[in-house]
């Protein structure tokens, strides 16, 4: 008698009672942890504290980096095709960041999510707040 066919489980086409190999589960709620996967296969890598630091780090500069594009574009005068190409450059440059750090949010790590609103946050009120008021009180007292 022949042995009965192997029966699969579905997911990977490996065979039911063998073991498996540990892979990392993709959270679909919010939650606290280093163990995340942040944009890249393998990255930050498991109980690896200091490469989830650098990865919040990284999510927090990216951050800053879409409210500093859209401070600059707001700044640039449309006069012309090389401003005009300028504009669309930096403005596609901000829609890529601004993705890349919504692709991070998709970890549903509590740590990425603050550090991303963090990151926004202090770029708003650096670029758009601080700056611009300094630069106002700059031309009116130049205009005196």
């Amino acid at each position: 008698m022949a042995p009965p066919p192997m029966m699969t489980n579905g997911v990977n086409g490996t065979t039911l009672g063998m073991p498996r190999r540990k892979r990392m589960i993709m959270h679909m709620t919010f939650y606290w942890g280093k163990d995340a996967l942040i944009l890249f296969k393998g990255w930050p890598g498991p109980n690896n504290i200091g490469m989830y630091a650098l990865a919040l780090i990284f999510v927090f500069f990216m951050a800053l980096l879409v409210e500093w594009l859209a401070d600059a574009m707001s700044r640039m005068k449309s006069e012309g095709a090389a401003s005009g190409l300028a504009q669309t450059m930096l403005y596609g440059l901000r829609v890529g960041i601004g993705n890349m750090v919504m692709l991070a949010l998709m970890s549903f790590n509590v740590g990425v999510f603050l550090v991303a609103v963090l990151g926004h946050t202090l770029g708003f009120f650096f670029f758009r707040v601080i700056i611009r008021s300094r630069e106002e009180r700059d031309v009116i007292s130049n205009s005196c």
